[in-house]
Formats: structure tokens, C-alpha cells, sequence
């Protein structure tokens, strides 16, 4: 850990970046933006300078060009984190221009002019490639705006200068950035020996007059207004000399380190251990980054450092305070060391950049055997008019005798609206109802908000992001009757477009069900009371109309489940919202046991407000024991967890779920109360706990 705490101090980026991610959770919407970007591949940079149009000489005055091999402008501004200060400083060589100057033998310099002055912003760069990224992607938006560039600049001289040295001279001009013009004055001091001209011009700008900044991140992360800008221009004599058209890659300003660890032996071992197997083409994670080769690790290596140093990757969002389980993942102290001195020494590589990294040999949980697949009968195709859409689906097995359902893998077809699916099993005898539902609904599937997918079933298994396969531990399932059916109701959500999807279920059956104990699931539910803040006007922070909101997007049933869910509880509206200052709520419901068993499985579930998440058996006694801790809840990874010891249950404990929202995590929504519903933007606290019921003696 030393050593990491010596490398973030080294790279003071990094340890903003990490303890953004850290303070403000690495599920959170803004760490999540933050991530996506830091695993964006870096993109090639075009360092061809920018045009502008020449001076041309007037009589007895001598034209300089700006130099870019020679010359470098500097943007720093100070940044504030949880109260530490540090300088940024970007810099960049992109830069073009012309300067003329007339001199009298006399008195010296009489007069100095100059063309435009453009900046090439897209080329700057700092020591690291995650704050290049979201300098250029999120404030400068320099991908459609490129260039800085000063115009209609006059040059005032002090009233005492020499024949080659002036200092003190200001330039007045107007400066363009993006698409807003400010008014800007510089200092200049500069001097001529022989046919070189050299100058140091400054200026502050307030980000808020070009409309970037101050930049602030939930308040623990800011900028102050001020942007120093500082040009330290060479100009060559334009008789002389022409500006180069670009400037190629060994001009970067930023020199990478010497030394470092090898990709080959060090670094490529991590990944293929850790990273390839989620990352690579076709898996899960490469909606995020893509890692088939080393030049997908070098494209990335500054935000590999970031979120591996932070903790967000490997993905593992159960903490330590909860019990021990099953295929925990998470790199040791060393290997995040190595990663980002490989990164900091410039991310070199020993092998060719087309070396493929490897997933593991052997996965990372048991796989399912694939028995059956089963997907939807035909591709389900809704509307961006009902951006939260619930569907539910018959999945037939085609079980012929006694079985068990002992692993399954949830396939979503497009991950990009299917949200989450809650599978169970219906009875043969119940087939006939819901077959009937799905007739009269046109369609594939048909509408099942009310009873929030169960359809008279229990449920069996489910898909939410980041979960990985399920096989059931030997001896255990879900026991499957002859004409037994699955029903998938699946949670689409729609922005822009509705693409067709057609999930489906990967199944895996006993193959010998004699001795097989059939597992129970017990669901733990938690009301949801998010009042806005004090002082809050809008229509929606009324409960009554929120409630109304509710019942009309997602029917009768909606309002109902809102309200319901305090009896079971044992709470009431008003006291849980009590409990909440507009920004941060929280809510607890405690499940006594009724039946003996032991735990197998647990799942926490909650939206996009979640900050943390607890299980806990026998709360507030001697014997009280977090099973499953979410410190930092990321709807994008929400796993099942399997204990290693056993966790026993006995009828009188008690389970207690606990989940905490926090507003300030999606500040881009609408001001309304927050109610426990079905919609994306809506709010959840929800658990399954997978039992393996204690059967009688004998």
C-alpha cells in the first residue's frame, strides 16, 4: 500500500480521480461516467498545427513566424478535492501565428503586430490521459471545436523600450472559445537577437465567461473560476523559415517515464487473469472496453491505474464487513502497484502491439451445463413512448418427468434496454391462465406489471446487470414437474429507440434428481420514502401526486405496492420520510425466519439513487451478523453472492434489509418525491435470500 500512496502522491490525477471515485462511490452516476470514460481507448491525435492566415510584411517591418517545435502554450488552473489543493497544468505546442515588427533606428520598436493566434486545444495534455480525456470530452468539446484562436489583436507599447527588448506591452483582442467571444487582454514582454524572436504573453480567463466551469462534482470535486493561460512563443524570421505543417508524436509534451514493469511478464498476466474474460469481443464488459490485444491495454493504461487503484475493477462490490463467499474477485495491492507504474513509465510495450490477450482457461465460476436453452417465441419489439416496459414471457422447458433446475444463465438479448428479469416457475395447472394472457395480449409476451412478475409462481431465477452464471452447489435446485413452465417478466427500458429483443435462458437440469433438496427463495422488501428537500416547489414533491404519477405510469397496482409495503414493515410513510433530509434517505424493514434452513445465495437490488445496501441476521443482539455489505452500491454490477460457511437459519431470527439513496447521484432528474416503483428513475429496496429449506428427520 506504500507504494501506492507514494505513486498517487507522484500523480496527483490519480489521486483525485481515485478519491472521487472512493467519496463519491464508485456506483455512483458520476463515477460511472467517470469509469466509462476512463476506459474509452485513446484516441489518435492529430497534431497538425493550425492555419491562419500570414502577414504580409509592410514597409520596413520584419515578419516572425511562430516556431511550434520551439514554442509551448500552458493552461493551469487550481482544483480543490475534499479540501486538498493542487495546481493542473495542461500544456500544448499547437500553436500558430505570426508577429511583425517595425523598428525606427532611432527609438527602437515602434510598433508590433499580429495575425490571428490559433491554439490547437484538442492537443493539449497533462501527465494524465483520464483528465486529457474529460478536459477535451466534457468542457472544451474539442472534437467539434478545436481550436482557441485570438483575433483582432492590437499591441500597445510601454513608453520606454529598446531597440530589441520590449516588456510590459499589452495585446487586446478578442478571444474565441468553442462558440463564445471574450474580450481578453495579455501581457507581453519580448526580445529579438538576430533573426529569432522570443515572447511570453499571459492572460486570466474565468472559465464562467466561456461557459466551461468552475467545474464542480457533486461539491467535493471543483475548479476555481480563474484559468491562467501562458504562450512562450519562438518566432523565426518569415524570410527564413516556415512553420512546419504538424508536429509528429515525438513531440508530445508530456515525456513518458523511463524504466517500468514489462507488459509480457508483469502486466499481460493481470489482465488475462482478471480483465480478459469479461472484456474481451462478445462479453459483457466490452460495451465498456474492449481488451482482445495489447494495444487495447496501452490505449487505456491511465484509466486501467484509475479505476483498478480505486477499487471499482475488478468489479466486487461486497465489502468485508459482510461474510466470507464464494469466487470474490479483486487484484492484491502489488498488482495494482504494477499497473500503474506500467502506466506512469508511458504504458511501453516488449511485445507487438497485436499480441492477444487470453482469457483464463478455466472460468471464472462453474458454468452451467447448457441442457436446454429456451428463449422468447418470437422477438419482443416495444416503444420509446413507454420507456418502462414490463413483459412477461413463457419459457417452456419441456420437462417430461421429475426434475430440477440446478444452474441457468439469464441471455438478454440486447443489453442495452433489457434492465433487469425476475424468472419463476408456474405450475402445470396454472398454464392454462396464463397461456389465456398471453392470447388476449397482442404481441409477444404480455403486459405484467401488477404482481411485479410473479404470476402465482415462485421465483427461481433472475438477471440483473453484471450478474454472472448460477450453478446451484451439488445436491441442491429448484424441483421442475412435469408441464411446469417458466415466466420471464422482463423490465425493458427505452430512450432514443426500441430495439427488437428476443432473450432466452440457458438451463441446466438434474441429471439424476434422487437426492436433490429443493431450494426456497424468500423475498425481503423495503417501502421507499424520498421527500425532496426543504424549500422544494415542484408539482411532484407533493406524495399524493407522486403517488398519482405512479399509479398512472405503471397502473393501479403501483400506488398500491407504495403503500403496501409500510404494513409488512411495520412502518408508515411519514416516519420513514422522516428520516430522510431530501438528499440522503434511508429505510429498514426487518423478515422474521418461519422455516429452518441455510442460506445459499443472496442478491441486493436497487436503482440508480442506491448509495449502500445491508443484509443482516439478527440485528441489534449478541449474535447480530452482516451477511452481505454493499458499501458503494453500482446498479451496473449487482451479483449474487454464496456464503462459504454455512449460515443457518432457525424460526425467530431475524433478516433485516437496509438500503440508502442518495439524490446528488442523478442531479440530472427532475425534482420530485420518490416513491418505491417500477421505472428506471424510480427507486427500489429489494433482496432474495436462496434457502435450502432444513428437511424433517427420517
Amino acid at each position: 500500500m506504500s507504494q501506492l500512496v507514494s505513486s498517487l502522491r507522484v500523480h496527483p490525477w490519480r489521486a483525485v480521480a481515485v478519491a472521487a471515485l472512493v467519496m463519491l462511490g464508485a456506483g455512483a452516476f458520476l463515477s460511472r461516467d467517470l469509469i466509462s470514460l476512463a476506459l474509452t481507448p485513446e484516441e489518435p491525435i492529430d497534431y497538425t498545427l493550425p492555419l491562419v492566415t500570414p502577414l504580409e510584411p509592410a514597409d520596413g517591418e520584419v515578419v516572425y513566424s511562430i516556431d511550434a517545435q520551439r514554442s509551448e502554450v500552458t493552461v493551469g488552473v487550481d482544483e480543490v478535492l475534499a479540501g486538498v489543493d493542487q495546481r493542473v497544468e495542461l500544456l500544448t505546442r499547437g500553436i500558430a501565428g505570426d508577429i511583425g515588427v517595425r523598428s525606427s533606428a532611432a527609438d527602437g520598436p515602434t510598433e508590433i503586430r499580429l495575425s490571428d493566434v490559433a491554439v490547437d486545444v484538442h492537443q493539449l495534455q497533462s501527465d494524465n490521459s483520464l483528465r486529457d480525456k474529460a478536459i477535451r470530452h466534457e468542457y472544451l468539446e474539442s472534437h467539434d471545436h478545436r481550436q482557441v484562436r485570438l483575433s483582432d489583436a492590437t499591441v500597445t507599447l510601454p513608453d520606454m523600450v529598446s531597440d530589441d527588448r520590449v516588456e510590459g506591452a499589452t495585446i487586446d483582442g478578442a478571444l474565441m472559445v468553442r462558440t463564445v467571444e471574450v474580450p481578453t487582454q495579455w501581457r507581453i514582454d519580448a526580445s529579438v537577437e538576430g533573426d529569432t524572436l522570443r515572447a511570453t504573453a499571459s492572460t486570466t480567463l474565468k472559465m464562467s465567461d466561456v461557459g466551461i466551469g468552475p467545474i464542480t462534482k457533486v461539491g467535493l470535486v471543483q475548479t476555481g473560476d480563474d484559468v491562467d493561460i501562458t504562450l512562450e512563443l519562438v518566432a523565426v524570421d518569415a524570410r527564413r523559415f516556415s512553420p512546419p505543417i504538424g508536429l509528429g508524436d515525438r513531440d508530445r509534451v508530456v515525456e513518458v517515464a523511463a524504466g517500468g514493469p514489462a507488459f509480457s511478464t508483469e502486466v499481460q498476466p493481470i489482465l488475462e487473469a482478471n480483465c480478459a474474460s469479461c472484456h474481451q469481443s462478445g462479453s459483457i464488459g466490452a460495451s465498456m472496453w474492449t481488451l482482445d490485444d495489447a494495444a487495447d491495454a496501452v490505449g487505456v493504461a491511465g484509466g486501467l491505474a484509475v479505476v483498478t487503484g480505486a477499487g471499482y475493477m475488478p468489479p466486487w462490490p461486497a465489502s468485508e464487513e459482510g461474510v466470507a463467499v464464494h469466487d470474490a474477485r479483486g487484484l492484491t495491492e502489488r498488482e495494482i502497484e504494477t499497473i500503474g507504474r506500467w502506466a506512469d513509465a508511458g504504458a511501453v510495450l516488449d511485445v507487438p502491439s497485436s499480441t492477444k490477450v487470453r482469457s483464463p482457461a478455466e472460468p471464472e465460476v462453474r458454468l452451467p451445463r447448457p441442457d436446454r436453452v429456451v428463449k422468447l417465441a418470437e422477438p419482443y419489439k416495444g416503444s420509446p413512448g413507454q420507456p418502462d416496459d414490463y413483459r412477461c414471457f413463457i419459457l417452456d422447458p419441456e420437462v417430461t418427468e421429475p426434475t430440477f433446475l440446478t444452474g441457468y444463465t439469464f441471455d438478454p438479448d440486447r443489453l442495452d434496454v433489457v434492465h433487469h428479469a425476475i424468472v419463476s416457475r408456474v405450475r402445470a395447472g396454472d398454464l392454462p391462465r396464463i397461456q389465456a394472457e398471453d392470447a388476449a395480449d397482442e404481441g409477444s409476451g404480455w403486459s405484467c406489471l401488477a404482481g411485479m412478475g410473479t404470476n402465482g409462481g415462485d421465483r427461481v431465477a433472475g438477471w440483473v446487470p453484471g450478474q454472472r452464471p448460477v450453478a446451484f452447489a451439488e445436491g441442491d435446485g429448484f424441483d421442475l414437474q412435469p408441464g411446469d413452465v417458466l415466466v420471464a417478466q422482463i423490465h425493458y427500458h427505452y430512450e432514443a429507440s426500441a430495439p427488437p429483443d428476443r432473450s432466452g435462458m440457458t438451463l441446466e437440469l438434474a441429471r439424476d434428481p434422487a437426492g436433490i433438496t429443493p431450494l426456497d427463495t424468500v423475498t425481503l422488501v423495503g417501502p421507499v420514502e424520498m421527500p425532496c428537500p426543504p424549500g422544494a416547489t415542484e408539482v411532484l414533491c407533493d406524495r399524493s401526486a407522486a403517488l398519482a404519477d405512479v399509479s398512472e405510469r405503471f397502473g393501479p397496482g403501483g400506488g398500491v405496492i407504495a403503500n403496501a409495503l409500510h404494513r409488512g414493515c411495520r412502518s408508515t410513510p411519514e416516519e420513514v420520510a422522516r428520516a430522510s433530509d431530501g438528499i440522503i434517505a434511508e429505510t429498514t424493514c426487518d423478515y422474521p425466519v418461519r422455516r429452518p434452513g441455510e442460506i445459499v445465495g443472496m442478491l441486493g437490488h436497487m436503482h440508480e439513487y442506491g448509495k449502500d445496501y445491508r443484509l443482516t441476521l439478527n440485528p441489534d443482539t449478541p449474535d447480530e451478523k452482516v451477511l452481505l455489505d454493499i458499501p458503494v452500491w453500482d446498479f451496473g454490477w449487482q451479483l449474487s453472492y454464496t456464503p462459504i460457511d454455512t449460515i443457518a437459519l432457525e424460526p425467530g431470527d431475524t433478516l433485516r434489509v437496509t438500503c440508502r439513496w442518495d439524490r446528488s447521484l442523478r442531479p440530472e432528474l427532475p425534482m420530485r418525491y420518490i416513491l418505491f416503483a417500477e421505472g428506471t428513475n424510480d427507486e427500489m429496496c429489494f433482496s432474495t435470500v436462496t434457502m435450502r429449506p432444513t428437511l424433517p428427520s427420517g
